[in-house]
Parts: structure tokens; C-alpha cells; sequence
């Protein structure tokens, strides 16, 4: 786009001094609610952590981990309120700064001895800290947007944009960070604290962002441009989204699925025909172009803006698009809601240039329709934010596939669709790659757009139908080899889960033969030691209906039966009989395994001088060095209440949250058992990561649940519990498999239409 295209876009907005007196007023008003709102999420973030933090120091593998985790605590707890203050002081002057007028675009550097960092910890810090930003600016594109128009238009200005307005990701990211430089924390700390910041308050900002917006709107303030509503507010005001004369809720985020909604198989295709789609939009004319840039009622006649000059303006965006796609930039300055804007701005721009005084009405309806699509496609939570910001920038080929051909909307099948979907079933499993490993899928996807934004025309879908075929085969390659590594890893968990499950019947099968009796020590040791192991390789190898495992547990029976000296006072002969073949097969067995000979002859020898004892004791009296087994005996609780203890008491209490069996999880559990083998999740690590995997595994007799990342490598094997634990804190989110334009399409028609269930075929 040429520099006059673009000032003229940005001296488009009406520029209009506002009183001091006026503008300190509302300022004053809006800083108010935005720091009393981050306080109180930043209360949050500290309580959950402070939480996590001691759950994974009851987990901790060794004293030194343990230890890290609870001078965490320690230092959360004495400086989590100068976190608070100094974030809120950083905020408050950006609010100061604005009221004077001051443009600063980015905080204040750091100076060089302000965290101590080598360069490999700085390099994770950054990496963590653009996380957070794109994951910003990702969620709220519309209200930071429109905060910025609002601002710009209270304030007099034309600088503050969605990055460095006081909410932007230029300005509350780095002084979170800065505030948290007040803690004397590891590096692998203080990067789960940043995650964890961004799950409870970057995701949480929706209503500061709402409620900054409203002031300003309340105010008079370019009430025009319209914020997102929830479905509670729109059934709140009365009335279906249909019979409202404002445009639809478009920029509502579209989050990854919950357990409840989830589909159990792949949405299909969403089609509707351009005459339906007209008549939809019909309902919503007051937010149509020519309402908003025409002032043109419905009807109304006027020189219609022709094919040639509406490409012209197509064709242009799409070239400056094709500018922005760098293979060391993703996700530039430039997006899709910026695309909108401008595309809005240069057809006002030519309608006057060739004294058009209106669009064609279908044309209205396409660019209208696909924008809003393309709104949903970046709030789209299936998707990494990195992804949808790239896949973004095929809105004006779309665009100008749609108006070409009506029938894109109902045709499952064409060229651009196809493509779509196919982009769609790689970008649901891609994640970020390590700095240091060249990510061949997302350079794979950015070759698919920067050839449609720079060879693409209009009637060339053949360009679509040869980049399917490229990307689909490169797509197959991968998936050859992932399946090959996820081969193994199903191999591994049928192994794994049958061995759980043999140890869980051996273990029954001991406990009730030994719970209550008193035995000697050496035979307790003996059956709970040497005779398991070789129980679990019968039942492994020859199975339950085997004459090896009856023997097995014949073994057990006869050898218990033994040494009890009221059987052998009472069937004298069948115990003088049984006592030399036990001792054979106690033996036979021990060596099958493998047993070392010395503990064998040991044992054996132990097992001979307990035989000589039970006929010299009393049938009453116990042997020596016998104990009773009770698996049902519990350690004492002390009486003493520390804050330690008090700390595994809330742990103990919110681990029944968890519990499988409670009641209130009955249905979670049902729907998480039933979860489709392929299922993709979105997962939040420990250690502050995003994670993105399938379930290739799930076993209820083991209790044994195993997800694979893209590549087929195992991503994370886990239990039902833990699985419910993580859907309540949030930690695993299930993702929508199927066409990300389908998903769109489907979610902006439910909205405009206010149908449950949106038309598929």
C-alpha cells in the first residue's frame, strides 16, 4: 500500500480536543476500574501459585526441588504485595502520561544489572515474555482496537494503537515483568510465574477491557463502534441477535471446547447458500458498509461501485499483505482486523474518486460476512495465536474468491475450501518449536500464503487446487513418519497397562490371603518380594487360565497354610505330606526367576526351622518374629497444627474435588471416558509450557491415558483423576478438529441467526 493510503487512513479518525477538566475526569474514572480490577487478578494469580507451588513440593522427586518450591512460597508471600504495588504504580503513570499527552511507545529499559541473566536465561525470559504478548494480543484484538479509537478520539491524539495503549501488550506485559523483578526467584520459577500470569490474567481481561470501553462509551465517546456480547447479555436486553438492528457480536473469542460441548467425532462441513446468507444479513443492515460509509438506506438507489475499481482496492491490499509475511516474523504489524479497516477506508476512498454512492447490495453481504469470519478465525483458541494471525492473511483472497463466485459459501468441495480444511488438520497440532529446531511445518504453512497473496488473481483457483496438493503430500510425509514413532509409543502402553493391571489383580489376590493373618516376617518378605515378581511373569506370559499360575497361587495358599500351627495340630498328615513339595516348588519358582541362590537357600532354610517351630508352640501362640498384616492401618494424624500441615489439609480437601467417584464428577468422568481416540487437547505444563497432543491411548482396567504430539512422540501419560484435576484448574482444554472456516462460518451464523445448532451437511 502506498504511505498516502496509509496516512490517509490514520487522518481518517476525527481529531477533536477535549476539555482538561472533561478528559482528567473520565481518565481518572478508567484507571480506577482497570487498577482495581488487575489488583484483584494479580490477588488471584498469587493465591493460585502459591497453591501450585506446594502441590508440586509434596510431589517434588528430591529434597533440593522440594526446597526450591517452598522458598518460592516464602518469597511470594513476603513480596507479592510490592508486585501489586509496583505494577500498579508503572500503570497508574501510564494513565498519567496519557492525560499530558506524553507518547512514550515502550516502557522504560531495564538497566543491565537488573536481573542477572546469562544469555541462554535471557533467551527463555524473551521467549516467555513474547508468549504473553502475542497471547494479548491475540485474545482481544477488537476492545483493544476499539479502547484505541475510543482514546485516540477522547484524547486528541492519533498514536495510541492496540499495542501501547495502557492495556496493549507494548504496556502491561513489561510491567508485570518489571514488577516481578522483585522476587528473588530461579529462573525455572519465575518463567511458571509468567505462566502463570498469563493464564489468570491475561486470559481474564476481558471485562477490565469492557468496562474501560463502556466509560468511554457512556460518554459519548464513538459509541458507533460496537462491542462483543456474550449470549447472557444479548438474552439479558431481550430478543434474539435477529431482531436487533446492530451488527452481530463478531469479535467474541471463540475458546477451545469444554468437555460438556465437546463433539465426539470431526464437525462436518458447513454450508449455506448465498440467497439464506443474504436474507440473514438483512437483519443486520445498520452494520452493513453501505449503512456505516454510504449513510444508504435499504432500497435506496445510487451508482453502484463497479468490479474493476472494488478489485483495484482488493488487489492492493493483498499486495501489501504479501509484504508483511517475513520467514522471521509470523505475525507482523499488520492483521486481519487492520485489513478490515483499511479495506473499509479505501472503498470510501474510491466510491468518492468515481462518484459511486453505494456497493453492489451482494458485495456488501461478502465483504461483511467474510470479515467477520475472519474476526472469529483469530480468536479461534483451536488454533495457536501464531497460526491464526498467519492464516488471517488470506481475508482478501477470499474475499475476492467470494464475490467472484457465490457458490463458495454453499460448495464443501471447492478448491479454497479443500486447501482450508487440509491447512486446518496441521495447524490443530502445531506448537511452537525449541529456538534451536527448524519448524518445517510452520515454514511449510507460511509458503502456502505468501504464494496465494502473491500469485493469486481472482481466476486462477487452480493455484489452490496445486498448493493441496503440495501442502497434502507434505502432510502425508510427516504423518508416515509420526505414526511409525506413535507405533512404538501404543506398543509400549498396551505393555505398560497390561502389567498395571496384573500388578493391581496380584495385589488383591495377596492382600486377601494375608489381610488379618499373622505370619512370620520371612515369609510376609518373601510373598510381598521375590514371589510377586514371579506372579506378574506367569501372569504376563502364560495368563490366568494357565496351570504355571494356579500353581503360582497354589503355592501361596499352601504356604500360608503351613505355618499356621493350628493346621498343623489339626490334619498332622496332609501337612507332613505338603511340607517337602512345598519347599520343591518354593524353590523351583525362586530359580525361575532368577532369585540369587544364597537368598533362596536362606529363605529355605528360615522356611525349615518356622516348620520345626509350630510343633513345639501352642496352636494360640504366635511364632517368633511374626507380625499381623493390617493393610488397612493409617499413619496418626498429629495434633500439632502448622501452616505446613494446614497447607496438606487444603490439599487433601481440594484433591476430593478431584476424586473420580465424588458425585459431582460422575458426568466428567462419563465424558472424558468416552473421549474419541485422536482427540486433541491444548495442555499447560508445570513448567509454564503449552502443549498441544492427541489421545492415542486410553485403558480403563489400567486407569492409563497417553496423548502424542504432532510428531507421534508421547506428550504426556497420565490417569482419570489427574485428567479431572486439570479440567478444573484449567490446565487441559479440548480443541475442535475440522475446517477452521467452517468453525468460523458456522459460530458467526449461530450468533446472526441465534440458532442452537448451526446447518451442516
Amino acid at each position: 500500500m502506498a504511505s498516502s493510503d496509509t496516512t490517509s487512513f490514520e487522518t481518517g479518525f476525527s481529531l477533536q480536543q477535549r476539555r482538561p477538566e472533561r478528559r482528567a475526569s473520565l481518565l481518572i474514572n478508567i484507571q480506577s476500574r482497570v487498577l482495581a480490577n488487575l489488583s484483584d487478578l494479580i490477588k488471584t494469580l498469587f493465591n493460585f501459585t502459591d497453591d501450585a507451588f506446594f502441590e508440586l513440593a509434596e510431589n517434588a522427586q528430591n529434597n533440593n526441588e522440594q526446597n526450591q518450591f517452598f522458598e518460592a512460597m516464602r518469597e511470594l508471600r513476603l513480596h507479592a504485595h510490592d508486585v501489586d504495588a509496583r505494577f500498579r504504580e508503572l500503570m497508574a503513570a501510564e494513565f498519567d502520561r496519557l492525560e499530558h499527552g506524553i507518547r512514550e511507545d515502550t516502557p522504560a529499559s531495564k538497566s543491565a544489572d537488573a536481573l542477572a541473566l546469562i544469555d541462554k536465561d535471557k533467551m527463555e525470559i524473551d521467549v516467555a515474555v513474547g508468549n504473553m504478548r502475542t497471547k494479548l494480543r491475540a485474545l482481544y484484538p477488537d476492545l483493544l482496537l476499539h479502547l484505541s479509537q475510543r482514546l485516540n478520539e477522547y484524547l486528541g491524539i492519533d498514536w495510541l494503537t492496540e499495542a501501547n495503549n495502557p492495556l496493549g501488550q507494548d504496556k502491561l506485559i513489561p510491567y508485570f515483568v518489571d514488577a516481578a523483578e522483585r522476587l528473588n526467584l530461579p529462573l525455572k520459577i519465575r518463567l511458571m510465574v509468567y505462566k502463570y500470569f498469563e493464564r489468570h490474567v491475561v486470559e481474564n481481561l476481558r471485562t477490565t477491557l469492557e468496562e474501560a470501553n463502556k466509560i468511554l462509551i457512556d460518554a459519548g465517546i464513538l459509541p458507533h463502534v460496537r462491542l462483543p456480547r456474550s449470549g447472557k447479555d444479548a438474552s439479558r436486553n431481550g430478543g434474539s441477535p435477529a431482531n436487533n438492528s446492530t451488527a452481530p457480536a463478531t469479535g467474541s473469542a471463540m475458546p477451545a471446547t469444554s468437555l460438556a460441548d465437546l463433539p465426539l467425532q470431526e464437525a462436518a462441513s458447513y454450508t449455506i447458500s448465498f440467497p439464506e446468507l443474504q436474507a440473514v444479513m438483512a437483519n443486520f443492515y445498520n452494520s452493513s458498509l453501505n449503512h456505516r460509509l454510504f449513510s444508504v438506506q435499504p432500497n435506496q438507489g445510487g451508482r453502484e461501485l463497479d468490479d474493476s475499481a472494488l478489485f483495484s482496492v482488493l488487489n492492493r491490499l493483498q499486495e501489501a499483505q504479501a509484504h508483511t509475511v517475513h520467514e522471521d516474523d509470523p505475525h507482523s504489524q499488520v492483521d486481519h482486523l487492520d485489513v478490515r479497516l483499511l479495506l473499509e477506508h479505501q472503498i470510501a476512498h474510491i466510491a468518492r474518486e468515481t462518484g459511486a454512492r453505494k456497493l453492489r447490495q451482494a458485495d456488501d453481504d461478502v465483504i461483511n460476512l467474510v470479515s467477520m469470519v475472519f474476526e472469529f478465525i483469530l480468536d479461534d483458541r483451536n488454533m495457536a495465536p501464531e497460526i491464526s494471525l498467519l492464516l488471517g492473511r488470506l481475508q482478501i483472497p477470499v474475499i475476492k474468491i467470494a464475490l467472484k463466485n457465490k457458490k463458495f459459501f454453499s460448495d464443501a468441495e471447492h478448491p479454497t475450501r479443500r486447501l482450508l480444511k487440509l491447512l486446518s488438520q496441521a495447524a490443530i497440532g502445531w506448537e511452537k518449536e525449541s529456538l534451536l529446531q527448524r519448524d518445517l511445518l510452520l515454514e511449510e504453512l507460511r509458503i502456502v500464503v505468501h504464494r496465494i497473496l502473491n500469485e493469486f488473481t481472482g481466476d486462477n483457483l487452480e493455484l489452490f487446487s496445486e498448493l493441496e496438493q503440495k501442502f497434502g503430500a507434505f502432510l502425508a510425509d510427516e504423518q508416515r513418519r509420526a505414526d511409525l514413532v506413535e507405533k512404538r509409543v501404543l506398543q509400549s502402553a498396551e505393555g505398560q497397562a497390561k502389567m498395571e493391571q496384573a500388578r493391581r489383580v496380584i495385589n488383591q489376590l495377596i492382600n486377601d490371603r494375608m489381610q488379618g493373618k499373622t505370619l512370620p516376617s520371612v515369609v510376609i518378605d518373601m510373598i510381598d518380594g521375590p514371589w510377586r515378581i514371579l506372579m506378574l511373569q506367569t501372569l504376563l506370559r502364560a495368563g490366568r487360565d494357565s496351570d504355571q499360575w494356579r500353581d503360582c497361587l497354589q503355592t501361596v495358599d499352601d504356604l500360608i497354610w503351613s505355618i499356621q500351627p493350628a493346621n498343623a495340630g489339626s490334619d498332622r498328615e496332609r501337612w507332613i505330606k505338603l511340607i517337602p513339595l512345598l519347599l520343591k516348588r518354593i524353590c523351583n519358582g525362586l530359580e525361575a526367576i532368577q532369585h540369587p541362590g544364597l537368598e533362596v537357600e536362606k529363605f529355605l532354610s528360615s522356611l525349615w526351622e518356622i516348620h520345626g517351630q509350630i510343633l513345639q508352640y501352642p496352636p494360640d501362640k504366635p511364632l517368633p518374629n511374626s507380625r499381623t498384616v493390617d493393610h488397612t492401618i493409617s499413619e496418626p494424624v498429629s495434633a500439632r497444627h502448622s501452616a505446613i500441615e494446614r497447607q496438606r489439609q487444603r490439599m487433601a480437601e481440594r484433591n476430593l474435588k478431584f476424586d473420580p467417584d465424588a458425585p459431582a464428577n460422575a458426568d466428567l468422568k462419563r465424558r472424558i471416558q468416552a473421549l474419541p481416540l485422536g482427540q486433541w487437547v491444548e495442555i499447560n505444563t508445570e513448567e509454564g509450557k503449552t502443549r498441544r497432543c492427541k489421545l492415542v491411548f486410553r485403558s480403563e482396567e489400567s486407569d492409563l491415558f497417553i496423548f502424542v504430539n504432532r510428531r507421534g512422540h508421547k506428550a504426556l501419560e497420565t490417569d482419570l483423576s489427574s485428567i479431572i484435576r486439570m479440567m478444573h484448574m484449567d490446565e487441559l482444554r479440548l480443541l475442535q478438529s475440522g475446517s477452521f472456516w467452517d468453525r468460523a462460518l458456522s459460530a458467526v451464523m449461530v450468533k446472526m441467526t441465534g440458532a442452537d445448532k448451526p446447518a451442516r451437511v
